[in-house]
């Protein structure tokens, strides 16, 4: 089915233009409360087109019992095609069906009206991510309890979706006829769908780099992204919503898929030991509750529901995690529009979502964080919700608790950034209603809250015993207190506007340093006794950098890029304020101001102390706060943004040079033009290659190595070599980072990844500080045996 975005109609519409930051979409409220059905300028349901609809038994449900019957033909459908799951085009119809469908059912079990869904198509795919979270949950739980060896395989998971399914569908037989989706209008498909060739050539450019081939179709990828969202940013007014959103899915999409389809395996760093979290599930076909002391392991969003799409689907496992992941994070910048037409015109909710997509934190980190693709999305939902007072109240509140929980059991980061987030808003907005109209409290907040908060304490406490990284964060705080900006070089405030800068080690300081802590605190190593030997001392090492091939153009980039960023962040705060304390402001507005001054509460404790920011990623934390940020970001610009109309073309040319230097900057695009290396969405170097591209030899000695060390030995791998073992071989305990001769225990296996073998270096993060040094050969090769060799990875043992 497919579904046209709808508007509500605004009282502006007749003088053809759209609401300003100065005209709200609807009128401020008489008494400090929400807005409620009452308060629309329609006539009620029913009453505008004759009496309401007959009961079950009546003629006016044919069309009704024709849909039900259309949903039980779709069921059958996706059962029939089970046993033809292992061809492609059977997955590609099924995968869909997946991600839609079991939503669809929920939404109309919960009588949630088919306009807000054609309104925020977001719930859709949302509602479906929690009804195959929870029957894949509830099947393994049940099959645990029958003492099935594996209940996640294709049968019982499948059994346990269609009876959910058919439970929903039955639980909506009752339900109005307002439940129905409105269809839209495909007459012109291809005017609608052609900026989906975008990812296709992402992808394309992707694994032609993986095969050794140029970055010429890559390339071409980036700037088409580029400049569709610039074209389309002026020509926003034309374009009606689902265009929009459509370019802005492809635009993202594209920009994801350009990172994670590169290697032979996941890329980026969480992801390694997501994998195998993943893998271990998909084979065993099981997954027990009890995971203390692994998070990872403990979260449904990299375990259960990987392996259900895998057997449901035909879909391998790798590849949920490369294509599939993506595609469903590439919703979150249309769930950003989607929320921003509801405060802003149709120009800035653009821009608030292109704002998103420009941020390599969006399209380079967020495919390595499989949970946080999952939870990020359900967040968005969650905050869909709370802000929807078109939705029946019982229902508002059943959705917002079903999308917390969905929340809760797939990622805790977010689980944890989201009840800080809407604890600090509940408690601005009963400040704020003592002076503007506002209602004291809107209950869906409370009761998102409530649902984050329950599920967190039951899932991350007696059902998973998970919460192990709570309590470390605790012993930080108690250690280290806030821990004011630890790494700044230079005053304060430049140290905020460009971040903290990475200290570096010398190998000697670092040498030494290290081993004062193993004496201290891992007393189990025995080093060999000609460790101490100066010949084998680290030393340094020096990678030569790609050449900068123009100077002048390098740094004013880069210039333009921190004034960019810094301004937008600037603009985010000053919106949130605007939005909270201006007049003529509606509700929702406020809403949305009130969650964006809790998130800049956030961002700015988190960017000061060092404490915080160890314990969660200040970029993660940027990335989901922008979700509302983005709108209040633009809400002073459409402001500006009014007549007269060189004042318009002024903000807009502005915006549009902004957006441009984020995302080249971000893309990688001014690497390949100005010099000074690139991303690896580009290129087969660098950095971030050297790190996260996992080559077959790499993967092959990790296995060798997996296999072959017994448990309880020590296993040495630098900060590089790390992902290859967690992704073949999970999170052991002893493994060890610090491969120098005073450290290595004299039993140990030691794991030398591509970058140790051809760079002969290594890396490592000692107490937050890097060090890069070369790497011991000399000492390995008179004192180790080479147990294993493939011409790029090595294993030593003794």
């Amino acid at each position: 089915m497919s579904v046209k975005w709808t508007e509500q109609p605004t009282p502006y519409a007749r003088h053809g233009r759209e609401p300003s930051a100065s005209y709200p979409r609807e009128p401020p409220p008489r008494y400090p409360r929400e807005p409620t059905a009452s308060y629309s300028r329609e006539p009620p349901a029913g009453l505008a087109h004759g009496p309401p609809a007959r009961h079950a038994h009546g003629r006016n449900n044919a069309p009704l019992r024709r849909r039900l019957w259309g949903y039980l033909t779709v069921l059958a459908l996706l059962a029939l095609l089970m046993p033809l799951r292992q061809w492609w085009p059977v997955q590609v119809l099924l995968l869909p069906l997946l991600l839609v469908l079991p939503g669809i059912l929920l939404l109309r079990a919960l009588r949630i009206p088919g306009k807000s869904v054609a309104s925020f198509p977001i719930y859709v795919p949302c509602a479906s991510l929690v009804v195959l979270l929870g029957s894949g949950l509830v099947v393994d739980l049940i099959g645990l309890l029958a003492g099935m060896a594996a209940p996640l395989r294709t049968g019982p998971v499948l059994a346990g979706l269609e009876i959910t399914c058919l439970v929903l569908l039955f639980s909506s037989r009752n339900a109005p006829p307002d439940v129905a989706i409105p269809p839209g209008s495909l007459a012109r498909p291809f005017q609608l769908m052609w900026p989906l060739i975008l990812p296709l050539v992402a992808a394309a450019g992707a694994l032609r780099l993986n095969s050794g081939h140029g970055a010429a179709v890559a390339l071409a990828a980036v700037g088409m992204c580029v400049a569709l969202l610039i074209v389309t940013l002026v020509i926003a007014p034309r374009l009606g919503r689902t265009p929009l959103a459509v370019i802005l899915y492809a635009v993202g999409l594209a920009m994801m898929w350009s990172f994670s389809l590169r290697g032979n395996l996941v890329y980026g760093f969480d992801i390694a030991s997501e994998y195998h979290a993943m893998q271990e599930t998909v084979v065993t076909g099981i997954w027990h509750p009890a995971h203390p002391g692994d998070a990872y392991g403990a979260l449904l969003s990299i375990t259960v529901l990987p392996a259900e799409l895998h057997w449901l689907s035909g879909v391998p496992g790798l590849v949920v995690f490369k294509v599939v992941y993506p595609a469903v994070g590439a919703v979150f910048p249309v769930a950003i529009f989607a929320l921003a037409r509801r405060v802003l015109s149709r120009r800035w909710a653009f821009t608030a979502a292109a704002f998103i997509i420009t941020q390599a934190t969006f399209f380079q980190q967020l495919p390595a964080l499989a949970r946080q693709e999952i939870a990020l999305l359900l967040f968005a939902g969650l905050v869909g919700v709370m802000l929807d007072s078109r939705l029946p109240e019982r229902s508002r509140w059943a959705l917002a608790g079903l999308f917390g929980l969905g929340m809760a059991v797939s990622h805790y980061s977010t689980t944890y950034l989201a009840i800080i987030m809407l604890g600090l808003a509940l408690m601005l907005q009963f400040g704020v209603s003592w002076v503007r109209q506002i209602p004291r409290i809107t209950w869906p907040v409370p009761v998102a809250l409530g649902a984050a908060v329950a599920g967190a304490v039951i899932w991350y406490g007696p059902m998973t015993q998970s919460s192990s990284n709570v309590s470390q964060f605790v012993d930080a705080i108690r250690a280290s207190g806030f821990n004011l900006l630890p790494n700044h070089a230079g005053n304060l405030l430049s140290t905020y506007f460009q971040g903290e800068s990475s200290r570096q080690l010398q190998p000697a300081q670092y040498a030494r340093l290290v081993h004062d802590f193993y004496s201290a605190n891992e007393p189990f190593v025995s080093p060999l006794p000609d460790a101490g030997n100066p010949a084998y001392s680290l030393r340094a090492v020096v990678i030569p950098s790609p050449a900068v091939t123009w100077p002048l153009g390098y740094n004013a980039l880069n210039l333009a890029e921190l004034a960019s960023q810094q301004l937008a962040n600037v603009l985010a705060a000053v919106g949130a304020l605007l939005t909270v304390f201006s007049r003529k402001v509606s509700v929702i507005a406020r809403q949305v101001g009130l969650l964006g001054l809790a998130a800049v509460l956030i961002l700015t404790v988190v960017r000061f102390s060092g404490t915080l920011a160890e314990s969660y990623n200040p970029e993660r934390a940027f990335l989901q706060t922008m979700m509302v940020l983005a709108i209040t970001l633009c809400w002073p610009l459409q402001a500006l943004a009014r007549r007269p109309k060189w004042r318009q073309t002024t903000v807009l040319a502005l915006t549009a040079a902004c957006v441009t230097v984020l995302h080249v900057t971000a893309g990688g695009l001014a690497g390949v033009v100005l010099g000074g290396g690139t991303a690896t969405n580009l290129a087969n170097s660098g950095g971030d290659y050297d790190q996260f591209y996992m080559t077959t030899p790499e993967l092959a000695s990790a296995s060798w190595l997996g296999r072959s060390a017994r448990p309880g030995q020590l296993v040495y791998a630098d900060r590089y070599g790390q992902l290859r073992l967690f992704a073949m071989n999970g999170y052991r305990g002893g493994m060890l980072s610090d491969i120098t001769p005073l450290t290595l225990d004299q039993h140990a296996w030691v794991y030398a990844s591509r970058t140790n073998v051809t760079d002969r270096s290594a890396r490592v993060l000692f107490n937050n500080q890097s060090v890069q040094y070369a790497f011991p050969f000399g000492f390995l090769g008179a004192n180790y045996d080479t147990v294993f060799t493939d011409g790029s990875s090595e294993v030593f043992h003794r």
